[in-house]
């Protein structure tokens, strides 16, 4: 499929680049139709194709370039000293350099997001040749993400070129979007604008189901709002870039939230017998909330016995259904909830049918339902009042239902309930009871009789049902608690019905269309007749369409004769003379009559309006004129017939309306039904209808006509298939529609198409940005231009010109001579490099690539081809690609050979090569000549890990000379090393801290000169660096005396004479601080186990608590401290913390977890604490509380193995961090100094939490700072 250049004006964004068509000015002449004879051009020529790239001799002259098919005359070129042609980009002359390319950006997608390796090259080289961006990308291994820089020339280039990469990498997927049916004009647009825009600016396909697989649906209008209707969904489909959908979708929802984001809907298939159970859980769950409400009726039979008696008895069945109004999401879980407990209920429940006197049901509904739900959980479902079944059917749990029988039984018995037959009591007076009785009580409603006999008593009048008196029963109920209230309110009704004798009562026969005048405005005109004629007028309802009326007969009874006879007669007297009287006024009131029009059905129409509202208009507020139009007025199906029926005056004046408007519409018709009609070549119609119809819409609108393209059947056949065109509209618009469709249809036949083949890297520069200068040929030359979708089409090179023969002429040179300008800009070269020289030629952070780039102004792009060789392809003029060539191959001849060695050493001596935190072996590259840095050091020397097949081989990798040198040095190391002994030389431990001397200067003093390491008991190292040789002569030496010499022999000896040396003893000290004498106060003895004196005595704070509370305390003798035992692999962890090859984010360490104490002494020591009487106990308590919570520290943890790197983010600023573990997780925690140990007091739970979260500190990527 192709696009013409206006729709690539909104698919290509590419603002600001250079326009390859330009605008000559004014003064410039205009291309003339005469063939120009070429003029042969010498590609070779530098003159003719000057550099395009920084230049270190920028020319001075000018030069004539060939003359360009753009100009009427040659143009001139002029070199500015001391300033390089434009960066490169679309367009632009140059190639890009990272200052011309200021503004970057970066992101980020999971590498099981993209689309296959390929396309992703394709993408990304896509996006650099329409935007002229420089894009460079690396993939985390660890995080499985993979990042694109951009860098390009402005903010618009650099969001465009994201834009195509982050649409192009992701996989193509497709969702779907159910939305409401009435959106779906909102989603298309006007025309199909937005649904195009969306399209556009997503390039997603967006698929709407056609029309007539829609769903059905009228919406309503409804006054009520919880009677809105239910609205189906329709599913539209999204396809593209996974990315790109979900853009598409964002814009979707957006579009319709406000329809969306509300939704009223419906349940109606659960039976209201139910709903009392969906009540009580919907309260229970607290599922009615300001965000979703639920409206849940009484079930039908409630709210028909609640009816009852009222005109509208009856009950429709969208009063009957649960409603539900709210958030759409949450409506939706709230409709599967109650289907979800409806399901629940009709398999768990269980029935028992039971007849009750169908008297007793209004008994069992409203509170007295609730209580007996609330009571057992249990319903009675009653049937329906039309019924004349007495059966109920109790339902709820099995074990529920006899206590429910009891309950429903004791309120179905506990109100009273008399009965008053009607139709029984004027049976003995009148040959027709039942339609008597029927009479007497529409008049005995109308009075309000029987509501003001249930005032009067305090009781409850039932009249019977609709259903009841249809099938002859009659029967008004009397209830109420109170049985003598009863009982004389049903003899009061008693007497109202026989107080109406049949003889009181007659009908006649009335048209119905009558009622209305002879009741009058309010009931005035009837009210004065009955009271003139002492009766009471029951006119039907208006509904029933009936012509009966009756008569009763309202004056009192004791002013007629008593005699039977002689009262009914003067009774039939008076109604006879009303009735007279009545029929008088119905003549009067109005002469019926009926009308019948023959109304072409064609204007029926116009009658009726919009939805009826013309039709009402005409007949009134009254309604007293019937009109039926059509099919409607009971003729056959598209009759012609109008009839109009009613009061004659009324008639003549609806007729009048109806003849009006008939032929209004008729004038109307003449004067804008002007028909011109012309047949068209069928294969031009949809270049005059234009995308979408938005050409024929336009001259629509514009002329106020209609257009319409027709079939011509029993066409002969022939080239041309012809289609009749035929417009409507007043004369002179139709004739100017005509005049313009010919016109169109003239340039048509001189329409040409050419096809120009240009390559499909070159075409985006062609269109320009936003697709302006395709916009600007097609503008000036009056044609259309279709550039390929994509390189996937099948002729990606093919660019189609249609239009008028000359314009498609000019088109097709500019295009050609466009074409080679670009081709001709566009070098690239493509060589390989070893491999191993990648590293070298990117250079840390990218800083030798992007110099390289700066110095010679090409893009260079690095691309790994195969096992030892990577592509790097270089873009730019000839000028810039050479030199960017030399500068990565002069690179690559720095790096020389790598190979690889591997020296054996054994295993013990891999800590002290590597050194602290990997210290001695990064000195040891750097003294054999290798480089400083730390990421150049990476690999180089490898020990092995714990568990490796060869625990001795040591591996090295790199430059020959580098890695020979340290094979050397690493060989003499651990011969020196291998002379190393381990001597022990007894030192009292009273002298230790002067042989340390201050900040250690006396150990490093000794060290540096005897060329020995030297450990003290106290040191944390002191049980990792090997075992004693000269243990024998030391069998009397107390263990805590003992300092470890490590040298060769001689060093040692050394060393061990200088330790031996005794300084002179210094005045002992008698007080506990060891400084002053104490006030002779009184004493107290504390015995403490001698295991937890050290963990007393370290307590920072203890003996200035002591001293706050007024005491003294003398320590006793310190026992001999039992240092904590590593039982790890010391070789496993050195080889670890030396492999600088290995990342040190991804070190996990190695814990131990034991409990403390466990080698400690199990004697007591005597702490003395001394204080003033008052003041004793308080200071004994201080002490006592350092002894608990020394017993709390019951475990001790060792982590190992961490990288040292690590430690200050374990520390913190200013010990901030380790003090926040510590208040956190309750441990002690002591980090070492001089090596990768970390011991943790505490319990074990607290252990084991500050050990997860120092875990968790160093898992986190460390803030590099480049």
């Amino acid at each position: 499929m192709a696009f013409t250049a206006a729709e690539l004006q909104k698919r290509h964004g590419l603002e600001g680049a250079p326009d390859p068509f330009p605008t000559l000015g004014s003064t410039a002449p205009r291309p003339t139709n005469k063939p120009s004879t070429p003029i042969p051009v010498d590609t070779s020529s530098s003159d003719a194709f000057p550099s395009l790239g920084p230049s270190a001799a920028p020319q001075a002259n000018l030069v004539k370039p060939a003359i360009s098919a753009w100009s009427a005359k040659p143009s001139t070129v002029k070199s500015i000293k001391g300033k390089p042609p434009a960066p490169g980009g679309l367009g632009r002359i140059g190639a890009p350099t990272a200052a011309s390319h200021p503004f970057t950006d970066s992101f980020s997608i999971p590498s099981d997001d993209l689309a296959p390796v390929k396309v992703v090259n394709e993408t990304v080289k896509k996006a650099q040749e329409q935007t002229g961006a420089m894009v460079e990308s690396s993939t985390q291994m660890k995080t499985g993400l993979k990042t694109f820089l951009i860098r390009a020339a402005d903010q618009k280039r650099l969001a465009y070129a994201r834009r195509i990469i982050e649409r192009g990498i992701s996989k193509p997927v497709t969702i779907t979007v159910d939305v409401p049916i009435t959106t779906l004009g909102t989603i298309i647009g006007p025309k199909g604008a937005t649904l195009k825009s969306i399209t556009e600016a997503t390039t997603c396909k967006i698929d709407i189901p056609k029309r007539e697989t829609l769903p059905t649906y009228e919406p309503k209008e409804v006054e009520d709002d919880d009677e809105e209707s239910e609205e189906p969904n329709v599913p539209i489909s999204i396809s593209g870039p996974s990315v790109a959908c979900s853009d598409a979708k964002s814009k979707i929802l957006a579009l319709i939230a406000n329809k969306v984001s509300q939704i009223s809907t419906s349940i109606k298939t659960i039976p209201s017998s139910y709903y009392p159970f969906i009540s009580k859980h919907v309260k229970t769950q607290g599922l009615d909330s300001e965000e979703v409400k639920i409206h849940i009726p009484p079930p039908a039979v409630w709210k028909a016995l609640e009816k009852q008696g009222e005109e509208d008895e009856s009950v429709s069945t969208k009063d009957l259904s649960i409603k539900i109004k709210g958030d759409r999401e949450k409506v939706k879980m709230v409709v599967e909830e109650i289907n979800r407990r409806y399901e629940e209920l009709n398999d768990s429940l269980r029935e028992l049918k039971i007849s009750i006197p169908k008297r007793q049901h209004r008994f069992l509904v409203g509170t007295s339902a609730v209580d007996i739900l609330d009571q057992t959980g249990c319903i009675v479902d009653l049937p329906p009042v039309e019924d004349p079944s007495d059966q109920c059917v109790i339902r709820g749990p099995q074990s529920s239902l006899i206590p429910a029988l009891t309950l429903v039984m004791d309120k179905a018995n506990a109100i009273a309930v008399e009965q008053v037959d009607l139709v029984q009591l004027h049976r003995p007076n009148t040959s027709d009871p039942l339609s008597h009785a029927k009479r007497v009580l529409r008049y005995l409603q109308r009075i309000n009789r029987l509501r003001s006999i249930a005032d009067t008593h305090g009781v409850k009048v039932y009249p019977p049902f609709t259903a009841s008196i249809a099938s002859g029963n009659v029967v008004v109920e009397v209830v109420g608690e109170d049985k003598g209230a009863v009982g004389k309110a049903k003899e009061e009704v008693a007497q109202a019905v026989k107080s109406i004798p049949p003889s009181a009562v007659t009908t006649l026969e009335i048209d119905p269309l009558v009622h209305s005048i002879l009741i009058g405005k309010k009931g005035s005109k009837i009210t004065t007749f009955e009271t003139a004629h002492t009766v009471a007028t029951l006119f039907p309802p208006a509904s029933e369409e009936s012509s009966d009326v009756a008569l009763v007969y309202t004056g009192p009874l004791d002013s007629l004769p008593s005699d039977k006879k002689a009262r009914d007669a003067k009774l039939k007297e008076l109604l006879s003379s009303a009735s007279t009287a009545l029929e008088e006024l119905a003549k009067g009131a109005a002469d019926i009559k009926t009308e019948t029009l023959d109304v072409d059905r064609k204007w029926h129409k116009f009658i009726i309006g919009p939805s009826g509202t013309i039709l009402n208009a005409i007949i009134g507020e009254d309604q007293i004129v019937s009109v039926r139009v059509g099919s409607k007025a009971g003729s056959k199906e598209g009759s012609d017939d109008v009839i109009v029926r009613g009061p004659s005056t009324e008639v003549e004046r609806v007729v009048e309306q109806i003849l009006k408007i008939v032929e209004d519409a008729k004038n109307d018709d003449i004067i804008n039904g002007h028909t011109v009609e012309f047949n068209v070549d069928k294969k031009h119609v949809p270049h005059l209808v234009g995308a979408a119809g938005g050409a024929i819409n336009k001259l629509r609108e514009s002329l106020g006509v209609k257009i319409s393209f027709d079939d011509i059947e029993n066409q002969k056949s022939s080239k041309k298939v012809m289609v009749a065109c035929k417009i409507i509209g007043r004369k002179e618009a139709a004739e100017e529609a005509e005049r313009r469709l010919k016109a169109q249809i003239e340039k048509l036949e001189d329409e040409t198409t050419e096809v120009v083949v240009i390559k499909r890297a070159i075409q985006p520069a062609l269109i320009g940005a936003g697709g302006k200068y395709a916009v600007r040929l097609e503008e000036k030359y009056g044609v259309k231009l279709s550039f390929p979708r994509d390189k996937d089409s099948p002729k990606p090179d093919e660019v189609t010109i249609r239009g008028g023969r000359k314009g498609v002429a000019a088109v097709k040179a500019e295009l050609l001579e466009a074409a080679a300008f670009e081709a001709e800009s566009r070098q690239t070269l493509t060589f390989t490099i070893p491999s191993k020289a990648v590293a070298q030629v990117v250079g840390k952070g990218g800083a030798t690539i992007n110099g390289i780039k700066d110095e010679t102004g090409a893009m260079i792009d690095i691309d790994k081809k195969g096992d030892g060789e990577t592509s790097v392809t270089v873009k730019g003029d000839k000028q810039a690609i050479a030199a960017a060539k030399k500068a990565v191959l002069a690179v690559v001849e720095e790096v020389g050979d790598d190979i690889q060695l591997t020296v054996t050493i054994d295993p013990k001596y891999h800590r002290s090569l590597i050194g602290p935190g990997g210290q001695k072996i990064r000195d040891l590259v750097v003294a054999c000549g290798g480089p400083a840095e730390g990421s150049k050091q990476t690999g180089m020397v490898t020990f092995p890990k714990a568990g490796d097949e060869h625990p001795d081989q040591v591996r090295l990798r790199g430059d020959s000379k580098l890695v020979q040198a340290l094979s050397t040095e690493l060989t003499k190391q651990a011969s020196i090393l291998s002379q190393t002994i381990i001597i022990g030389v007894p030192v009292p431990s009273s002298h230790h801290a002067s042989k340390i001397g201050r900040g250690g200067s006396a150990l490093l003093d000794l060290q540096r000169k005897t060329g020995t390491t030297i450990h003290f008991p106290a040191s944390r190292q002191y049980n990792f660096v090997g075992e004693i040789s000269n243990t024998s002569e030391l069998t009397n030496a107390d263990p805590k005396d003992i300092v470890k010499v490590i040298g060769t022999k001689e060093a040692c000896e050394a060393a061990a004479e200088t330790l031996r040396v005794i300084p002179p003893e210094r005045a002992q000290r008698n007080d506990s601080r060891g400084g002053r004498s104490t006030p002779d106060f009184p004493t107290k003895t504390v015995d403490i186990p001698s295991k937890y004196f050290h963990a007393i005595a370290n307590q920072p704070t203890l003996i200035r608590q002591i001293r706050a509370a007024g005491g003294f305390l003398t320590i006793p003798q310190a026992p001999q401290k039992v240092e904590v035992k590593q039982h790890m692999n010391g070789n496993g962890l050195a080889a670890k913390t030396a492999r600088i090859d290995l990342d040190a984010e991804d070190e996990e360490g190695e814990f131990e977890l034991r409990r403390n104490y466990e080698d400690g002494d199990e004697g007591t020591s005597s702490w003395v604490v001394k204080a003033k009487e008052e003041d004793l106990e308080t200071a004994v308590a201080v002490l006592e509380a350092a002894v608990e919570k020394a017993k709390a520290l019951s475990h001790v943890g060792l982590l190992t193995g961490l990288p040292r790197s690590a430690f200050p983010r374990i520390i913190g600023s200013k010990g901030a961090t380790i003090s926040r573990l510590r208040a956190e997780t309750g441990a002690e925690i002591q980090v070492g100094k001089d090596d990768d140990l970390i011991t943790i007091y505490g319990d074990e739970t607290s252990v084991v939490g500050a050990k997860n979260a120092i875990l968790s500190i160093v898992s986190r990527p460390a803030r590099h700072q480049y």
